[in-house]
């Protein structure tokens, strides 16, 4: 884990929730946040640890997963280039319910709890979009889990897909940033069926796969396919 300093200011433009402050209050903002390089394979917070921090991810991408009383990992989600964590633990000073491991060389952002009550006092409309923003974390949280639950194998994989391809500011181009096997955890399937069913996307001319690398071909049928 690396601290560095500077361009604070553009971690919280990508995120939804800091992209209504005002010029002043956006200078502020960037003094109160802290910024770490993270290299693969380290955590960011683990299960049961306690802060009071808000996390948010600049650049690369982090795991959130918990293990249950057998030692076996459950994924929660994946997140990316704007996506925050650690929001109850900054609310209610809790600890945290998963892990945050960093899947690649990332830069994290993160304020303190007394630090973003500063920003708050400063601009109280940032409460309103902060709860805004919980709210469609938990609706789209649960709208995943209760479709991914209803869904065939094929279906799981293209809404993972379209969901990676969303998130990619709608590139064809998909560079995996997990590997497969988590993949699948995620999905609930092995890490074979995974790969046999990519192999089947690809003959039906859906998708390529090269490595870690898929190219969407036909982005309206996999649209088809979760609808």
């Amino acid at each position: 884990m690396i601290c560095t300093h500077g361009k604070n200011d553009a971690c919280f433009t990508k995120v939804s929730l800091f992209q209504h402050l005002d010029p002043a209050d956006a200078t502020l903002l960037t003094s109160l946040l802290h910024t770490q390089k993270y290299h693969k394979g380290e955590y960011i917070v683990q299960e049961g640890e306690r802060s009071d921090t808000l996390f948010v991810i600049h650049q690369g991408s982090v795991k959130l997963s918990k293990y249950n009383e057998n030692g076996k990992e459950h994924i929660i989600r994946f997140l990316f280039s704007g996506d925050f964590f650690g929001q109850n633990s900054l609310l209610h000073q809790t600890p945290h319910q998963s892990n945050a491991e960093v899947l690649e060389t990332s830069s994290i952002c993160s304020i303190r709890k007394e630090d973003f009550d500063q920003l708050l006092e400063q601009d109280p409309k940032l409460a309103y979009h902060f709860l805004l923003a919980i709210t469609r974390l938990l609706n789209e949280t649960d709208e995943w889990n209760s479709s991914l639950s209803a869904m065939t194998t094929e279906q799981k994989i293209a809404k993972l897909l379209l969901d990676f391809h969303n998130r990619n500011h709608a590139n064809p181009e998909i560079r995996l940033p997990v590997f497969k096997k988590d993949i699948a955890l995620l999905l609930g399937i092995t890490p074979e069926t995974l790969s046999r069913k990519l192999n089947m996307m690809q003959h039906q001319m859906l998708l390529q796969v090269n490595g870690n690398e898929i190219r969407i071909l036909q982005l309206q049928e996999l649209k088809d396919m979760i609808s």
